[in-house]
């Protein structure tokens, strides 16, 4: 099987009805696989350990070269980094239109919610309804402590209980908020926002007594878990291929 053939195959019967970041980044799509290394982002780091475990591909979710279209950059970073990527020996692919909508649901949503182990019904894409009520906080608390996010924040009341969940992990775009004030969800759960422009709404809400709520977690640091059961599920659907997921790990550091 070629890195074309493999990406062809996890895109059939999908059509997004507009062109796609989904492309091959460098390399020879027409080199043949045995070993795909899966990874949430791309970096130095990454592609050095992918290349020391002998990957004949790499897939990543987020951007190589710091633009979502990879228009081209001239900073000094980016040209680093073309450089480097460059001397690779392998094909690298990006993989983030299809795996969120694809033909039936977002496997990152539904990867996360499948290592948060939180029990209830989902809707394939960005509807999630718990079995039992449960508290902003304690939810915020077992993702910390099941999936190792160590910064989940909490807009709103940590004490609210609440079944209905919009999941919106990564990055959910200025406005993101607004739907989510006008339906029937009391928890949304994203990556990163505009504070002033998503968030504050949803602190006003609170405070007029609204039952309403934000849990962000960090845009990478909720969609790798998508990226590992994509890895998971790429190994099982493909047995003839050694698949390995390397983690990016946190974009940021901490000060306790």
């Amino acid at each position: 099987m070629t890195a074309r053939e493999l990406m062809e195959q996890l895109i059939a019967g999908a059509d997004l009805g507009r062109p796609t970041v989904d492309t091959c980044k460098h390399g020879d799509p027409e080199k043949e696989v045995k070993k795909v290394a899966i990874c949430m982002t791309a970096t130095p780091d990454v592609l050095t350990q992918a290349k020391k475990w002998g990957a004949d591909m790499v897939i990543t979710h987020e951007p190589t070269f710091h633009d979502h279209f990879e228009n081209p950059r001239e900073d000094e970073v980016t040209l680093q980094k073309r450089a480097f990527v460059a001397e690779l020996p392998f094909t690298l692919y990006r993989f983030h239109d299809y795996i969120h909508w694809g033909v039936d649901f977002d496997h990152i949503n539904e990867g996360f919610l499948r290592f948060a182990g939180w029990k209830g019904v989902f809707d394939g894409r960005n509807s999630f309804v718990l079995d039992t009520p449960t508290t902003v906080y304690d939810l915020a608390k077992s993702v910390k402590e099941t999936l190792g996010i160590r910064h989940p924040r909490i807009i709103g009341d940590p004490g609210l209980l609440v079944t209905k969940i919009n999941v919106m992990l990564g990055a959910g775009g200025s406005g993101a908020a607004d739907k989510f004030l006008g339906d029937d969800n009391q928890l949304m759960i994203t990556g990163e926002i505009c504070e002033w422009r998503d968030g504050e709404p949803i602190r006003d809400a609170s405070q007029f007594g609204i039952p309403k709520a934000m849990l962000v977690l960090g845009h990478c640091a909720c969609e790798a878990p998508g990226m590992e059961a994509f890895a998971s599920d790429l190994a099982e659907k493909y047995p003839d291929l050694e698949i390995c997921y390397i983690e990016s790990g946190d974009l940021f550091s901490y000060v306790d």
